[in-house]
């Protein structure tokens, strides 16, 4: 077996393994992988057994912001990790998570860091080699919205704005440091998901943006929240919770930390319960690579995070 990083050259084996281990078409694949901007971007290693790709492992380089220090450092967002079916049980996710981190500690990242499914904690759990530690669980909630008053200048769309976004500051907690691009790309860039967007907007610039996206609930129509981010996020939230209402949607649902200020400002405009139970429960983890990472980070109480978070 030869271990190597992955460059845009092997998208098409690449590609083929990620389709072969996530049941998703490989074109598909192939379209998330430019999206994810190998050799930028995304760090990634991957174990050839001659021409075929067998496993492959890679990190998402993502900044987080540590209020402590009110510095944002650079972490590699573990995605994708995957294992062919016919080399299972081999071993082989550690052979090549090993120099992706190794990699990225060259590059002064310092930690890596992941949103785990119940499985992935697992193999965090036995494999004390790997060295990720469980943060803590994020939670869904059922939301009832309550009629809110209609603003003229708020307004839902399917397209990104084109006009200048107004700076906001950073909230009181440790969180990835979305910008505009960066939401822009996360979002309105993906190569086949689509999002919609609900745009607080004054004297030509962007006050605030929420990213959503229609579901069902036990059949009934109601919208996911994935991310808000804005200058005044009461006055953001209050406007699309009275236009999302206006559109004929009432249930929406929310995944994240329990101490988010998204959830905490919409405890005031809408019914929120906490769901005690999730099909697929989302688990934040982390690797420090620098014994200088504060430890207040590895505490879940100083987390604010969103679905939007987990790519």
């Amino acid at each position: 077996m030869k271990f190597a990083p992955l460059t845009l050259s092997d998208i098409s084996p690449w590609a083929t393994l990620l389709a072969a281990a996530f049941n998703r078409p490989t074109e598909q694949m192939a379209q998330l992988l430019h999206f994810l901007q190998p050799e930028t971007n995304l760090v990634a290693w991957g174990a050839w057994d001659g021409p075929t790709l067998a496993a492959q492992y890679s990190c998402l380089l993502r900044p987080l912001f540590l209020p402590s220090s009110q510095q944002t450092v650079p972490v590699g967002l573990s995605i994708n990790m995957a294992v062919h079916p016919n080399y299972r049980g081999r071993g082989l996710v550690k052979q090549v998570a090993n120099p992706v981190y190794e990699a990225l500690a060259a590059r002064g990242v310092v930690a890596g860091a992941g949103f785990s499914n119940a499985a992935g904690v697992q193999v965090d759990k036995r494999s004390a080699g790997y060295g990720y530690s469980v943060v803590g669980r994020l939670r869904p909630y059922l939301l009832w919205l309550r009629s809110q008053k209609y603003s003229p200048d708020f307004y839902l769309t399917e397209q990104w704005p084109d006009t200048t976004f107004l700076p906001v500051e950073r909230e009181t907690a440790v969180q990835f440091a979305w910008t505009p691009d960066s939401l822009k790309h996360r979002f309105a860039c993906h190569p086949f998901r689509r999002y919609r967007f609900g745009i607080w907007r004054q004297r030509n610039c962007v006050v605030g943006i929420v990213v959503y996206r229609p579901i069902r609930l036990w059949g009934l129509p109601a919208v996911a929240l994935l991310a808000a981010h804005g200058v005044d996020l009461p006055g953001l939230l209050q406007r699309w919770v009275g236009a999302i209402v206006a559109s004929g949607f009432r249930l929406a649902h929310l995944v994240g930390t329990p101490t988010s200020s998204t959830i905490e400002v919409l405890r005031k405009t809408a019914v929120c319960l906490p769901q005690p139970f999730s099909r697929n429960p989302y688990y934040l983890t982390l690797k420090p690579l620098t014994p200088s990472l504060p430890q207040t980070i590895f505490c879940f109480e100083n987390w604010s995070c969103l679905g939007g978070d987990v790519l």
